[in-house]
């Protein structure tokens, strides 16, 4: 069988995104992304009757998306038609000749430790919501935490001997120390959670609108509220203060849930930039 219109588009893309959802515990916000460049792909090949993906990534780029953008497309199609290939024994097109987009490397931004403490000493802590967003930000920063991480952590995924249990990317685990700032936070949200639990909360410790599982998108919207930035800015501000400080880079790594160091060797980059610039502030030649 080949990846045509013919295919039965739609519950092919059911299945796989049931996949990397529930088996492979990608975030919400990666499976949405990797729906969207599918069904995109889908639509462009059915109208040019092509399934073409040099092409397909050429029209888009005509339409000026972003080299970043394309990348991630790339990426999308390529583990989706890989799948089709693997599992369902569909004949698709070639994807090894795919070229990853050349990008300008940015440097993540990041908060000074002064800045971060003076934001989340500013919290208030006199309602229920504010107490679990202090909760939520002193927790994500410090542990490092991706957003679906956070999101769905449960009730008994931090214990008293202030540690926190992680499930990250792939299904992967790892246990993390939490300050005692956080754990102060965490145990103040867990009194007020109480008044608050219902059937819908099931066991996930932070609750968001009408007593739900907090989505990704209020912890985005809670951190944009509190701080003014985006949690991934914390996550950068997280690994970046540890180097500052002197932690190995293999220990930020796995306190990250980086498979990849290169992934994290980011962070070093940003380090190298504060030290020139605390340099030029204190030398008094600088």
């Amino acid at each position: 069988m080949r990846l045509n219109k013919l295919t039965d588009q739609k519950n092919l893309l059911g299945e796989y995104l049931d996949i990397i959802e529930n088996l492979k515990n990608y975030s919400q916000h990666t499976v949405v992304a990797y729906k969207t460049d599918i069904n995109q792909f889908f639509e462009f090949m059915n109208n040019t009757e092509t399934i073409d993906i040099e092409k397909f990534i050429q029209n888009l780029a005509r339409n000026n998306y972003s080299k970043t953008t394309l990348n991630r497309k790339i990426a999308s199609l390529t583990t989706f038609l890989n799948w089709c290939s693997r599992e369902k024994g569909i004949t698709v097109p070639e994807t090894s000749n795919l070229a990853v987009l050349k990008t300008d490397k940015k440097l993540p931004n990041i908060m000074t430790s002064n800045y971060i403490n003076t934001l989340l000493d500013n919290i208030p802590v006199s309602s229920t919501k504010e107490i679990r967003d202090r909760a939520i930000i002193e927790i994500l920063y410090s542990s490092g935490l991706r957003v679906s991480e956070l999101s769905n952590l449960k009730l008994t995924d931090i214990k008293n001997n202030q540690s926190i249990r992680v499930f990250g990317k792939g299904s992967k685990t790892r246990i993390l120390p939490i300050t005692k700032q956080a754990f102060k936070y965490y145990m103040l949200w867990l009194d007020k959670r109480q008044n608050i639990s219902t059937i819908k909360s099931g066991n996930f410790l932070f609750l968001g609108v009408q007593g739900n599982k907090i989505s990704d998108r209020e912890v985005r919207r809670i951190v944009k509220l509190r701080l003014g930035t985006f949690p991934h800015s914390i996550r950068h501000t997280f690994a970046t203060h540890l180097l500052d400080g002197g932690a190995d880079l293999r220990v930020v790594q796995e306190l990250l849930g980086h498979t990849d160091p290169s992934t994290t060797q980011i962070y070093t980059h940003v380090s190298k930039k504060q030290l020139k610039a605390k340099y030029k502030r204190t030398h008094p030649r600088g």
